[in-house]
Parts: C-alpha cells; sequence; structure tokens
C-alpha cells in the first residue's frame, strides 16, 4: 500500500541521512545533498497517474482503474527526495467546485463541515489545512488551485502555464483546454511554494526567475474590489473588508496602490467558457462514461432524483450547459473571443514586468453542501484568469467572523511567478497565514 511503501521509504530516508553523516559518503550512491526535499511526504490530488495506485479522476466508470507509470510532476517530486504518502478527492473529471463524487463520498471543509472545500483540489487542501499532509499538488482550468485554497486557508499556486508538465492528468483534455491548465504547489507556508516550484518546473525552473531578489519597494499594486454582474453574488462586506486591508498593508511596503476596474471581467464566466469550447474533444457525455459509448442526462437526471445514478447532480446539469452552449450564437463567441485578447492585452500591459494585481478569491467565504448549481458563475473570479496567460499566487488572511478562511489572489505577467510569491511571503507575515482550523497536537 501508499502508506507501507512511504514508511519503507522514510526509514531508508533516515538510514542515508545517518551514514552520510556519520560517514560524509552517500550510502546509495546519491548524496543525500542532491535532493532537496528528502524525507518531505506530500499528496495529489486522483487525477495524477501514480503508479499503482486508483487512477479515477473521481468518475464512477474508472473504479478499479489503477495507473501504470507516474506521472511526470510526480516522477520529478519524487527523485528530488520527496515521499508520496496518499491521493486525495475530487469532483468527477475534475470540473466541478466541490469534491465530491459517487466513488468515495463527500469532502468537508475542515473550519465547517457543512461547507464545501472548493474544487477540484478540495481534498488536497483540506488535508493539508488539516495538517494532514506537508505540500501537495493540484491542477487548475478554472480556479482548481486558487478557489480550494481560498476556501481552506493555504497557499496555493497556479503556475504560468506550460512551465509544470501536465503530462499523466486524466481527464486529458483537448487542445483548447490543455492550454488553460497549469499545475501547482499547495502547502500551509509560502516559504515552502519556490523551492517546491524548482523541482515541478525541471529544466523550465530558471523561467520563473526565483533567483532574483524582489525588492518590495519596486513593485506597483493594482487592484479591484471584485465586479458587478448582476448573475452573480455581490462580494461579502469582510471579503471586501479583508482586500482593503491586504491593500493597505501593502500601500506601506510596495511603490505604489492603485484602484482599477475591468469592466471586461463581468463577462469572466462567459469568456472562460467560449475558451473551454471545443468541438474536436470529446463531449461530457463521452467522458462520464469513460469514453465507452455516451451517458444519456435525461436518464441520468430521472435516476439522480430517485437517487439511483452513478453520477452527480452538478455533471449531469453540466451535461445540459453544454448543450446550452452550443446553441450560443457564433456572434456572440466571436465576440467574447475578442473580448479575451482584449482583455488580456490590457491587463498585461497593466502588469508590466514589476506589477502585481491584488483580486479577491471568490466573493464569498465556502459556501454550503448543495449550493453550488445556483452559485456557478460565481467561480468567474478565478475561471477568467486561465484564459488571459498570467500566474497566481492563493494567499490566506485570516479567519472571518464565522471562522471560515478568507483569501485574495494575487496575480502577476507570465513568468513573474517570483513576483506574486514575494509578494504572499509578505503578506504572510503581515496577516499570520494559514489559521488551523483546531488546536494542532504534534
Amino acid at each position: 500500500t501508499s502508506y507501507e511503501s512511504a514508511v519503507s521509504e522514510a526509514r531508508l530516508v533516515d538510514r542515508r541521512v545517518r551514514h552520510e553523516l556519520d560517514s560524509g559518503l552517500p550510502l546509495t550512491g546519491q548524496s543525500i545533498r542532491e535532493q532537496p526535499l528528502l524525507g518531505i511526504p506530500f499528496t495529489a490530488k486522483d487525477s495524477f497517474s501514480v503508479k499503482g495506485m486508483p487512477w479515477t479522476s473521481g468518475l464512477y466508470a474508472r473504479k478499479g482503474i489503477t495507473a501504470p507509470v507516474d506521472s511526470e510532476v510526480i516522477t520529478r517530486l519524487r527523485d528530488a527526495g520527496a515521499i508520496f504518502i496518499g491521493l486525495t478527492n475530487v469532483p468527477e473529471l475534475i470540473m466541478w467546485w466541490h469534491s465530491t463524487n459517487i466513488l468515495y463520498g463527500r469532502t468537508n471543509n475542515p473550519y465547517d463541515r457543512s461547507r464545501i472545500p472548493g474544487g477540484s483540489s478540495g481534498g488536497e487542501c483540506a488535508l493539508i489545512a488539516s495538517g494532514g499532509s506537508l505540500m501537495g499538488i493540484g491542477s487548475d482550468i478554472g480556479g482548481s488551485i486558487r478557489e480550494p485554497s481560498y476556501f481552506c486557508g493555504i497557499f496555493g499556486h497556479k503556475t504560468t502555464n506550460g512551465v509544470v508538465s501536465t503530462m499523466g492528468i486524466y481527464p486529458m483534455f483537448g487542445e483548447s483546454k490543455q492550454r488553460l491548465l497549469a499545475v501547482g504547489p499547495f502547502c500551509r507556508y509560502a516559504v515552502d511554494l519556490k523551492p517546491m516550484l524548482k523541482v515541478m518546473s525541471g529544466s523550465n525552473a530558471s523561467k520563473l526567475k526565483f533567483d532574483k531578489t524582489v525588492d518590495l519597494n519596486t513593485i506597483k499594486v493594482y487592484y479591484m474590489e471584485g465586479h458587478n454582474n448582476p448573475g452573480i453574488s455581490p462580494l461579502q462586506p469582510e471579503v471586501r473588508h479583508s482586500l482593503n486591508q491586504c491593500v493597505d498593508y501593502l500601500r506601506n511596503k510596495c511603490r505604489d496602490c492603485e484602484r482599477i476596474y475591468l469592466k471586461e471581467l463581468e463577462l469572466g464566466f462567459d469568456i472562460w467558457m467560449c475558451a473551454m469550447t471545443d468541438p474536436t474533444a470529446p463531449t461530457l457525455e463521452q467522458e462520464l462514461a469513460n469514453l465507452k459509448g455516451r451517458i444519456n442526462p435525461y436518464v441520468e437526471l430521472v435516476k439522480s432524483l430517485l437517487g439511483v445514478s452513478n453520477i452527480t447532480f452538478p455533471s449531469i446539469i453540466s451535461c445540459f450547459d453544454d448543450l446550452i452552449t452550443g446553441l450560443s450564437s457564433e456572434q456572440y463567441f466571436k465576440f467574447l473571443k475578442k473580448l479575451r485578447l482584449e482583455l488580456s492585452e490590457k491587463l498585461h500591459k497593466i502588469l508590466g514586468d514589476d506589477g502585481v494585481f491584488v483580486y479577491p478569491g471568490h466573493p464569498e467565504t465556502a459556501p454550503k453542501h448543495n449550493g453550488t448549481v445556483l452559485k456557478v458563475k460565481n467561480i468567474s473570479y478565478t475561471c477568467v484568469f486561465n484564459t488571459l496567460d498570467v500566474a497566481i499566487t492563493s494567499v490566506p488572511l485570516g479567519l472571518s467572523t464565522d471562522g471560515l478562511p478568507i483569501g485574495v489572489q494575487i496575480i502577476t505577467n507570465p513568468f513573474n511567478d517570483h513576483l506574486s510569491i514575494a509578494v504572499a511571503e509578505e503578506l504572510e507575515r503581515g496577516f499570520g497565514g494559514w489559521t488551523p482550523p483546531a488546536a494542532i497536537i504534534c
């Protein structure tokens, strides 16, 4: 099992460390100094292939399927000495913003079990926030790193697209969707982000400029207090207050702070849905059948209402979303594509080489279970940025009066990951970072 294997690896690490410290020579032919993450335990969401482990992506139709090999990012972490200890729960096909499926059940938010941990990396973030794993890896095609990080009060980083390999992730998205997908790390302490990313990005690590010293006094901060789309939940007062506290803190640390309003973000959900539309890729009905035929969403909807479907209600409803999207006018799609390009160009120009954009991670704190379908457009706060070619760090800023995590996204131009992480480290010093959901007994 994964546990027994992890214990065996840990014992070998202990022997290697003791032998090399005593004799000055490596026990296995490789020095402990060549492995920067030696002995550190990590977990991964159940969409990454880990040899011999279940590889279901939360889909009941994939029950019993195991991964034949490690995904590339798992290999890199293991080569650096990290010890894999387990897989964590996801929604079906990693395509919803809770972490519930028929195969493994529901993951709860560690700060309030009546609420979601976010998705699709909610299992990872709930476990790390609870102290059950030191670090983890996730993927992000519409907020799947940032939303659960926000809801569970830990640090997560959506890396510049293409820097960390996405090989070995299921489902294997079509070309259009693949361009929106990024892999990144989770951790409780901001200082752990850079060493993880240096390993995860392999030969691309130098592109992220982590060895460059960041002077906060040279950084220009832009911020925006949400947007005014009436179809999306308004920004909760405590979320707004936390964002403004964050900006006030940075005002005394950085070169300047400027409030802006990007009206295009009001259509962020539509921009993302347009970018996710790929007529050459399998349909959701096919994916839910594990590419062996297709499900009938009308039949599954009735079965779901009767409590006998092997597919969750949000996934079934999403099939109808696909039908609605398919009926959207070509003219509206052309408008959204043009708007996306204009917004990307505008944001890149604003940020330049030394700018960061502070934006809410979500308009609300973690919602209740079964409350995600009617609020699906709230994910516009994260998903639109997958279409804009940026790097983003999710930063916790403490807890609400209800004891729920609140945070912000720190957004930078591509390959300026070092800037958003430097700001995250500073905000951790100012606001305390991760707050345990309960007393942690070591």
